[in-house]
């Protein structure tokens, strides 16, 4: 996959993701109707666009800056007591426990670092905003799922292939979070009577570029934007980011497809991506063990 990744201009991106939908028809007369509320709603560039707390965006300034001051980011963080309960309860699960349990939010800090302080704040806040919808959801949870294992399945292939790339777990945990934001926008209108197979064909079509509208209103780096837009696009994968998340999409769904007795995606898939399935093998079974999450 390469042996480097360079780190990203916040705010700026190379994939475009501005039409709602590059495989609508031409004519919007010719769409669905609950089509063509989407695209009227996403056009209009706010409609259920998660509020991002001051806190994740401090958070994201610190864990570039050397200078960062622990008990400043701690005291944000305590300042927001729902955000504060969840990510003390999150820092001390099984899957980021490292023997001891941080008894308050400072201590959680100094045990995870910055960076993976701030990856775990993205995550909370992610998971919050999934809340509240009148209809799918369970979708939206299992959406949410997915998107903490692709994060993990980024952070581990980096290390099997040995590049410290700053936002690998924000790649792989935020580049679905367009997914939401449909389901919330459909969720406020009539059910169709097609039921859901056209709810699940809008979101698959749709979810990109509303992912992309959410990292852009977030003001996250230029990458996050990317794989939000691009993760689908083949033609994008020269893209290190791009092309990371590709590989965590089909980490998923290994496990995915373990998980219901399935067969699951080819080698062959993951070595045009550029790694080797030897890499896959250990990632894979990492993704497996105990500790990693199962909620999906």
């Amino acid at each position: 996959m390469g042996a480097t990744a360079s780190k990203p201009e916040a705010a700026e991106s190379n994939c475009e993701a501005a039409a709602p939908n590059p495989e609508a028809a031409s004519n919007p007369e010719e769409l669905h109707p609950l089509e063509q509320k989407l695209v009227q709603q996403l056009r209009s560039g706010h409609t259920a666009l998660p509020v991002l707390p001051h806190v994740a965006t401090l958070a994201l300034r610190l864990a570039s800056d050397p200078n960062a001051s622990v008990t400043e980011l701690a005291r944000l963080i305590d300042g927001d007591p729902p955000i504060a309960a969840r990510f003390l309860s999150v820092a001390n699960s099984v899957a980021y426990y490292r023997g001891w349990a941080a008894s308050n939010t400072q201590a959680a800090i100094m045990r995870l670092g910055l960076a993976s302080t701030r990856d775990l704040l993205f995550q909370v806040v992610y998971a919050a905003s999934t809340q509240g919808l009148k209809r799918y959801q369970a979708e939206v949870q299992a959406s949410f799922a997915r998107s903490v294992i692709a994060g993990i399945a980024c952070r581990n292939v980096c290390r099997e292939i040995a590049v410290h790339y700053e936002y690998d777990y924000m790649c792989g945990l935020l580049h679905d979070i367009g997914e939401a934001r449909v389901y919330r926008i459909l969720a406020a209108q009539p059910k169709p009577k097609e039921g859901m197979a056209l709810v699940e064909d809008l979101v698959r079509r749709y979810h990109a570029p509303a992912g992309a509208e959410v990292a852009r209103a977030w003001k996250l780096p230029g990458d996050i934007v990317d794989v939000c837009a691009a993760h689908h696009d083949d033609e994008a994968k020269e893209s290190f980011p791009v092309r990371l998340t590709m590989v965590a999409d089909l980490c998923v769904a290994a496990v995915e497809a373990q998980r219901k007795g399935e067969r699951g995606p080819d080698v062959a898939k993951f070595e045009r991506l550029g790694v080797e399935e030897i890499q896959v093998n250990r990632v894979l079974a990492k993704l497996r063990e105990p500790s990693a999450p199962s909620n999906m």
